[in-house]
Formats: structure tokens, sequence, C-alpha cells
């Protein structure tokens, strides 16, 4: 019977377990004021009647949550209305006993929402003026209309404010949701993003060593298993750039001119030269901001070894702006031949866009093709 009882209250909620609550209330202070007898038969009855309203009320929020048809939920409050006119008919509404029909008022607006729960809030106000008329008279009726008008307007009030904050809660509820489901993709793409740009990177790289090596291991065996052993090199760093992208390690990176230097070395001597420029003081930035650099200036060299043909490739780091830091990645190659304007590239004016940076990517004044890439210091 225990397990039975936890059972059932499981199923319920707090507004459901105040509708028996305030049924039983009505009832104990009736009968302890001696307005109802329930040894007799009418007490009897107004006490079944009493016990199933109760226990029928407190499935009244499963009837609001499930989508039920109003047709359902009218049906429901037919039921609990009969058993209401059942409970004020056998006690001749002595005691307290009107106090069993407000449940049944908030149960309708939270069932009947709009100008349907207001009609059936009036069937209720009826049901209790037709009771009273029927056993004293006009005159009761009158006084009754008139006192249950604060506590009808009370409870309807009330229960639409709680329906109202009910609704807020459950919009913030899926609001929130939805970020927390943004915020995944988000951070999804932003690794998908670092992963391309340093994967990327290393992947042209060693494509560029290792076909070296196949063209040259039969006239040159020594300088091609050089470039074996750099393609290997850059494998080893691939895997460790990749575990610090999906990571997120951004705090434990090296400063930004000390990456730039290992980029220009790893780079070069695969067909263009590269060379790293320095111009004002360096200076350490946020960890965002020179990460995002860093890409810039990873991103600028493989498009010149995919695309550009050039001899020679300039990586510059401009601190002399004290607002802002810039790179820029300049080569001797085709120019505008070249397509640009890829996943990467893409991906890298997004990032330094959400910095409140720019990238511009153009012909260089002399020749070749210029990327270059500002965020705020």
């Amino acid at each position: 019977m225990l397990s039975l009882l936890k059972r059932w209250f499981s199923w319920t909620s707090p507004p459901s377990l105040a509708f028996a609550a305030t049924v039983f209330l009505a009832f104990l202070c009736s009968r302890w004021e001696g307005s109802i007898h329930l040894g007799s038969r009418s007490g009897l009855a107004c006490l079944v009647c009493g016990v199933a309203y109760a226990l029928l009320g407190t499935i009244d929020y499963w009837f609001a949550r499930l989508n039920l048809s109003r047709w359902s939920r009218v049906a429901y409050l037919c039921l609990q209305g009969a058993l209401l006119f059942g409970i004020l008919w056998f006690s001749r509404l002595n005691g307290e006993m009107s106090l069993s029909a407000f449940p049944l008022v908030a149960a309708a607006l939270a069932l009947l929402p709009g100008i349907a729960g207001t009609l059936a809030v009036f069937a209720i106000y009826c049901l209790i003026l037709a009771v009273e008329w029927h056993f004293y008279g006009n005159a009761a009726c009158l006084r009754w209309a008139i006192s249950l008008l604060p506590s009808f307007g009370f409870v309807m009030i009330f229960t639409r404010i709680a329906l109202r904050e009910i609704a807020a809660r459950h919009r913030a509820e899926a609001l929130s949701k939805e970020l927390e489901r943004l915020a995944v993709i988000q951070e999804r793409n932003r690794l998908a993003g670092e992963i391309h740009d340093g994967l990327g990177h290393f992947l042209t790289t060693i494509h560029v060593q290792l076909e070296a090596a196949r063209t040259i291991h039969a006239t040159d065996p020594e300088r091609a298993l050089s470039a074996v052993a750099l393609a290997q090199d850059l494998a080893r760093d691939a895997l460790v750039e990749v575990r610090r992208s999906v990571g997120a390690l951004h705090a434990d990176r090296p400063p930004l001119p000390v990456r730039l230097r290992d980029l220009a070395s790893t780079t070069d001597g695969w067909g263009a030269a590269v060379s790293l420029e320095i111009l004002g003081e360096e200076r350490r930035l946020a960890p965002e901001p020179e990460h995002v650099l860093f890409r810039a200036a990873q991103e600028g060299l493989t498009n010149v070894r995919k695309h550009a043909a050039a001899r020679t490739a300039r990586v510059t780091l401009d601190y002399r702006d004290p607002a802002r830091v810039l790179v820029s990645v300049a080569d001797d190659g085709s120019g505008a031949g070249r397509s640009p304007d890829g996943r990467g590239l893409k991906g890298l004016r997004e990032r330094v866009a959400a910095l409140g940076g720019r990238v511009l990517a153009a012909d260089a004044a002399g020749g070749g093709f210029c990327l270059r890439a500002e965020v705020p210091a």
C-alpha cells in the first residue's frame, strides 16, 4: 500500500496535490464547525463525491501536460463539475464547502486557456449560485453572488500569473537548450577550422617533401632521405598540432614570434625561400589574437605552396601600431592567377572578424600576392 501511495504521489505535481489538499481542508473545516454530518446519508454521499473529486484533481496536471484534445479536457472538467455539484448539493453549501470550487477554477484556466477557460470559470460560478438559490432563495443567492466575486477574481488573476510564469520558464528552458546546441555547433565549427588550418598546412608540406624525395631519390639519395626525414618530423608536429586544436590548449603555446620563426624554418626549402621580418618592439598578446595571427601566416604560406609558383615568400609581423598587430605573407608568384578564396581563407576571415580585425587578400604592388591579417592589440 505504501509503495502504491509513493508511486501515486510521484505521478502528481505540487499544483495537483494542492487541489486535493484544498478539498480536504474544506471538509475538515466544515466537519470541525459541525456544518456537515458524515454519518448521515447526505454526508456520506458528500464524502464519496469529495474523495472522487480530490483523486481526479490530482491528475489534472497530466491533462495539462499531455497533448490531449480540447474535448477530452472538456469531458474531464464536466466530470469534475458533476462531482463538485454533488459536494455542494449534499452539503447544502454549509460550512466552508464552497472552497472546493476554487481548485477546479484554477484547473479550468490551465486546461482551457483563453475564452474557453473563462467560460468554464463562469459555469462554476453559476453552479454555486444555482445551489444557493435552490436552498436559500433569491436574497441569499444575491449576497453570495457579490461575496464570491473577489474570491473568484483573485483565483483567476493568480492562476493567470502562474500560468504565464510557467510558460515563460518553459520558453527560457527551450532557449537555453537552443543556445547550448548553437554553442556546441559553434565550438565544433571552430575545432573543424583549427584542424583544417593546422593539419592542412602540415599535410601540404609533407606532400611537397615526399614528392621531392620521389623525384630525386635516384640521382641524390642523401637529399631524398633528408626530405623524407623532414616529412616525418612534420607528421609528428602535425599530430601535436591536432591534439592542441582538439584540446583547445592556447595557453601553453610559445610566443607568436617564436612560432612564426619555427613556421618559416619548417616551410623553407620546398621551392620558395621563406623569410621572417619582425617590425617594431615585440610584445605578448592575448592567446586568441596570437593564435589567429599564426593561423593567418600558416594559411598564407599554404596558399603560396599550393598556388603561387613563387621563388620567395616573406612573412612580416608588424608591432609598430600600438592599437593593432599585423601579419602579412607576400610572395613573388603568379598573383591573381591563383584561387585564394577557399575554405581556409573563409574560415580565417570569420575568426579575424570575430576579434574585430580584418583580412585583405590581393595582388601585391610589386607583383605576386599578399595576404594581410590585422587584429586589435
